[in-house]
């Protein structure tokens, strides 16, 4: 008991840093789930979920969830923004037909 009391701000750094290095490695993963999309002149979020959205997700629900994952205020978005967009719906369909073999 003597060391705990002695160190005990040590423990402290410690436990600090295994919380943080915690918080840090549930964050990188989160990244990892998403692909980043600079905005462009003339695109819209509308546009953006008929390119990106998949098929069984709504437009309106895809554009809400795309708002709520990059907290935006508004459905505006401006040139040079950073989107954040679901991996799962970044694809090209060109590269669904490549792995089926029925691509060139």
């Amino acid at each position: 008991m003597p060391f705990i009391k002695n160190n005990s701000y040590l423990l402290l750094v410690v436990a600090v840093c295994i919380i943080f290095t915690i918080m840090g490695t549930s964050k990188a993963e989160n990244d990892n789930e998403f692909e980043k999309v600079v905005v462009t002149e003339g695109d819209t979020l509308w546009g953006y979920s008929a390119k990106y959205a998949n098929n069984n997700i709504p437009a309106d629900k895809w554009i809400k969830d795309i708002i709520n994952i990059n907290n935006l205020t508004t459905t505006t978005i401006r040139v040079g923004d950073e989107l954040k967009l679901p991996k799962s719906t970044v694809s090209n369909p060109t590269d669904i037909a490549t792995f089926a073999g029925e691509g060139d």
